[in-house]
């Protein structure tokens, strides 16, 4: 019995290091087949997929900085080319969340996100003005600002005025009485979001083989068995633009907003 039991414990200390490799690679293919986050770089109007004129380009960031400097609310414009298959929903709180917007203690942050070639808008509120930025207020902006003027090839009018009527919102100033019809729909979790979660019941699984669930130190208790990843575990950590004076130290998003078509 004891010479069965040092056995099985030569192979779990063997087999451990192979699953904890396999997880780190699968977690990081996961991580690359998402669609990646452009660097916020201090820039506040990213346009990815360039149909913003450069005088509209110019006269956001400074309606955008004066913002920040008044109100400490921190608005960001993003459009991409294509969404790659990707939920808009799920990429807005990745791109809100990675470039941090918003203040760590009012989480006063929002994300304007455009794709273009789904001709899909979304705004992406931090869950401090989720009482004054409300789903249905940033779904009537979306509708009767910007996907009006988008479907005339206006660009620089749609997100202008888009941004414009977001931050008459926040401030108890912009009026639509025009009801707009919103139907909720579940969403269920993220393909890469199930990936993630079975490869670590696989790991635990596999962990607990042993007697008394030992072999949960070492690596495990780390954290250091999701570096792939970034910011999980003990070895992940932000990113580190957030230092300059002009930046928030992060809120919280928690998929406040709307998404609607143009």
């Amino acid at each position: 019995m004891t010479s069965d039991w040092n056995k099985m414990s030569l192979l779990q200390i063997r087999t451990s290091p192979l699953i904890y490799s396999v997880v780190a690679v699968l977690l990081s293919i996961v991580a690359h087949a998402q669609l990646a986050i452009p660097e916020h770089g201090g820039v506040w109007v990213h346009d990815e997929a360039n149909i913003l004129s450069t005088g509209a380009r110019a006269r956001l960031e400074a309606q955008l900085k004066a913002q920040r400097d008044s109100t400490s609310n921190q608005i960001a414009i993003l459009i991409i080319p294509s969404l790659q298959g990707q939920p808009i929903e799920d990429y807005a709180i990745r791109v809100a969340t990675s470039w941090r917007l918003g203040t760590e203690s009012n989480d006063n942050g929002v994300l304007l996100l455009i794709a273009l070639n789904e001709r899909q808008v979304r705004i992406e509120t931090g869950q401090g003005l989720e009482g004054v930025l409300t789903d249905a207020m940033s779904s009537r902006i979306n509708r009767n600002e910007i996907a009006p003027r988008f479907r005339t090839g206006d660009y620089d009018g749609g997100v202008e005025a888009g941004v414009s009527a977001i931050i008459k919102t926040i401030q108890g100033e912009y009026v639509n009485d025009e009801p707009v019809e919103r139907k909720k729909k579940s969403r269920g979790l993220p393909l890469s979001t199930i990936v993630i979660i079975i490869i670590i019941l696989f790991a635990i699984g596999r962990n607990h083989g042993g007697r008394g669930g030992r072999g949960r130190g070492g690596y495990w208790s780390r954290g250091g068995w999701m570096g792939p990843m970034g910011g999980f575990g003990g070895g992940g950590g932000g990113g580190s633009w957030g230092s300059g004076a002009d930046f928030g130290g992060g809120g919280s998003f928690g998929g406040g907003g709307s998404s609607d078509s143009w």
